[in-house]
């Protein structure tokens, strides 16, 4: 049986490197399509963070040189960092796809909606954030050591 993730109780997870979670950011291309499909690759920009209800997903992401983050979504609220949960995003991933989800290719919508029910994807958008190293730093815990 499978329990039913609580924004005001469970935390949101992301795995991430051991000396932090790499911020955002935030005037980055808005595209959640691109974001999710992890277009450009390794250090491309994005205003967005990933994260995750499940700890194996960010235990995953973690790699084995990693450590899995944790955040609740009543610290992200008070820093003013938007929470994109995963009903948003699924139903924001339909045909060409809604609003910041808009993409040119239905296919390409349709693979980042199966990421997201794969992963269990969240999404953080730090697009109104002016210092997002700082509020990454304040919503964010290591949560155990890999």
């Amino acid at each position: 049986m499978t329990v039913k993730w609580k924004p005001t109780k469970d935390p949101l997870l992301r795995g991430d490197c051991k000396e932090g979670v790499r911020p955002p950011v935030p005037n980055a291309d808005d595209s959640v399509v691109r974001h999710i499909l992890y277009l450009e690759g390794p250090g491309r920009e994005t205003p967005y963070l990933s994260a995750t209800e499940s700890r194996e997903v960010a235990e995953h992401f973690a790699g084995p040189s990693g450590l899995v983050w944790q955040t609740m979504v009543s610290k992200l609220k008070e820093r003013g960092i938007t929470h994109l949960n995963k009903a948003d995003l699924l139903a924001m991933l339909k045909g060409n796809g809604k609003g910041k989800a808009k993409w040119d290719s239905p296919y390409e919508v349709m693979q980042a909606r199966r990421y997201v029910e794969q992963w269990s994807e969240h999404l953080l958008d730090f697009r109104e954030i002016e210092d997002a190293t700082t509020a990454v730093s304040q919503v964010f815990a290591a949560q155990h050591k890999k």
